[in-house]
């Protein structure tokens, strides 16, 4: 305001001070009390400057406090911060009354459910813990119109957030008896029992993976730019099937299956191949034991016929069970390395290559990691009666 009064106006006491108010004064004592580009220009200032003044910051607050102590008017203080005279005034009563400066809680706004409604909110999470917040909205108080955040609010309150799912293949009441069982079974082996054993699996790897989880930094609508588009092609661009085997002490080569994977090609491709003469390297005193889980191929009566004739020692292995067979870690920790390779894999023959590379490179104090923790894994099973686990 200042900046608009002129060299003579300046030189008055009256009128050279920062207050708002008084800039009506300042024409008025002066005869200048008529409509002109410099006082319709500083009422304009003077409204805008009210529509976003700014917060008092600690260091003033302590500052007005300290003035007025020491004889100063609250106008006076006033008028040097640029604040109207009862800023100062509800200051100075708050540190009478607190002996401090900081604002006091506010209440915000009223809740407009009562802690009763809030509790029948969580009882029907709980029945639908898969429920979106608009479907609990329609379903909570169907009488009341309430906003979706509304029922964010109240379950992030009672410490429940929207996460990511965890996907696990489905367990009946007998999967979780045979589960239990089998570790109860198992409950007292150590690591020279646990390094035995020979733990096998295939799995299929795509060239293109898309889970449905990549996030891309982009500006407002631009979703569809296609420097912001994940391509997709049909079926992954292609998929490779591969089979592998690793104990706490050793690590079979990796398999590529081609096709489909019956009884008879696992018989003869696997099996006759690599492990039937990997077992037939130990003696019967140090016979391992081989693992396979309840594929269909694995069951089939030529590969039971050809494990008991070569004398394979296989372990009974409970259905539905990935979270026991250290190998699946193994398959996630590939696929992994796969996605983030760079340049991306392009082709089949690429990612087979890529594979069989990673496989290679695997070291064998990981792998030891893997199986050392079966114990944990029994112990787990058994604490959740058969039931899902961490791993």
């Amino acid at each position: 305001m200042s900046a608009l009064i002129c060299d003579a106006h300046r030189s008055c006491s009256t009128c050279y001070h920062p207050g708002g108010r008084d800039f009506l004064k300042m024409h008025y004592h002066h005869g200048l009390l008529q409509v002109t580009p410099e006082l319709v220009w500083g009422l304009h200032g003077h409204f805008l400057g009210m529509m976003a003044r700014r917060r008092l910051s600690d260091g003033e607050r302590w500052r007005i406090i300290g003035m007025i102590e020491s004889g100063m008017s609250r106008k006076a203080v006033a008028r040097t911060f640029g604040y109207h005279h009862s800023v100062i005034s509800r200051l100075v009563q708050k540190h009478q009354e607190t002996d401090a400066v900081k604002d006091r809680p506010r209440s915000g706004r009223p809740r407009v459910t009562t802690v009763r409604q809030d509790r029948a909110l969580l009882r029907l999470v709980r029945r639908y813990p898969f429920a979106s917040s608009n479907f609990l909205k329609d379903n909570w108080l169907p009488n009341r119109r309430l906003c979706h955040r509304t029922v964010r609010n109240r379950l992030k309150s009672a410490g429940l957030r929207s996460r990511r799912v965890i996907k696990r293949p489905r367990l009946l009441e007998r999967h979780q008896r045979e589960r239990l069982a089998w570790c109860l079974a198992r409950r007292g082996w150590n690591i020279r029992s646990w390094r035995r054993v020979h733990w096998s699996d295939e799995s299929r790897f795509l060239v293109y993976v898309t889970d449905g989880r990549v996030r891309v930094w982009r500006h407002k609508n631009t979703a569809y730019a296609p420097k912001n588009i994940q391509p997709t092609v049909p079926f992954g661009g292609g998929s490779i099937m591969v089979w592998g085997c690793f104990s706490h002490d050793c690590k079979l080569d990796l398999i590529t299956v081609r096709g489909n994977l019956n009884g008879e090609r696992y018989a003869e491709e696997i099996l006759n191949t690599t492990v039937i003469p990997h077992f037939d390297d130990h003696t019967l005193a140090s016979r391992p034991i081989f693992m396979d889980d309840n594929a269909r191929p694995h069951r089939a009566r030529r590969v039971r016929a050809l494990l008991e004739q070569g004398a394979v020692t296989t372990i009974p292995w409970p259905a539905y069970s990935p979270d026991l067979n250290p190998l699946e870690h193994v398959w996630d920790m590939l696929g992994r390395k796969i996605a983030k390779m760079v340049p991306p894999i392009a082709n089949l023959d690429e990612l087979e290559r890529a594979l069989h590379r990673e496989w290679n490179n695997l070291p064998q104090q990981r792998i030891r990691r893997l199986t050392g923790s079966m114990r944990r894994r029994v112990e787990s099973v058994i604490r959740s009666r058969g039931s899902y686990t961490r791993y």
